[in-house]
């Protein structure tokens, strides 16, 4: 019988025991540096403050309804075009904002000037791809339409209140 006299740092056993703890704890720090350089845009300290914000969004949605306003928009590229169903008194320009659902340093605005009667054209600075929110509303802002794109989109989508 043979007793094995190497010591214990040359055998392959306790460094596959110690390994394992040690990739744990290498994987937790990993996780926590990401949660910290990754968090989340979503959260908000003062809901009070929100709600009443909310309630104005609503009311702004609720004038573009009052004024019965219907148009539809098409990101074709690197461009976004507006199409209102009738000319009712419109300004010269548009104002379009860019919400990403989750990513806020995504988030763009953008004015659309008058192209025609009907049409509002504007350049926008990347061609955005996957979900978007998008609000239109006029250089007063007293009224907004929006709409949920998946982009890219080959149709007009219908800015809704």
């Amino acid at each position: 019988m043979q007793h094995d006299t190497k010591p214990w740092y040359k055998q392959l056993w306790p460094w596959l025991l110690i390994a394992i703890p040690v990739f744990t704890a290498l994987k937790a720090v990993h996780t926590v540096y990401l949660m910290q350089q990754h968090t989340p845009d979503l959260v908000v300290d003062d809901y009070y403050k929100e709600g009443r914000a909310i309630n104005m969004q609503l009311a702004k949605y609720r004038e573009a309804q009052l004024r019965n306003l219907s148009a539809h928009v098409l990101i074709a590229g690197n461009r976004a075009i507006v199409r209102f169903a009738e000319n009712t008194v419109l300004d010269g320009t548009l104002h379009l904002d860019f919400y990403h659902p989750t990513l806020a340093d995504r988030d763009f605005a953008l004015d659309a000037e008058r192209s025609g009667e009907l049409l509002y054209v504007a350049t926008l600075p990347v061609t955005p791809d996957g979900k978007w929110q998008l609000v239109v509303s006029d250089a007063s802002k007293d009224w907004k339409l929006r709409a949920t794109l998946q982009l890219p989109a080959t149709a007009e989508i219908k800015l809704g209140y």
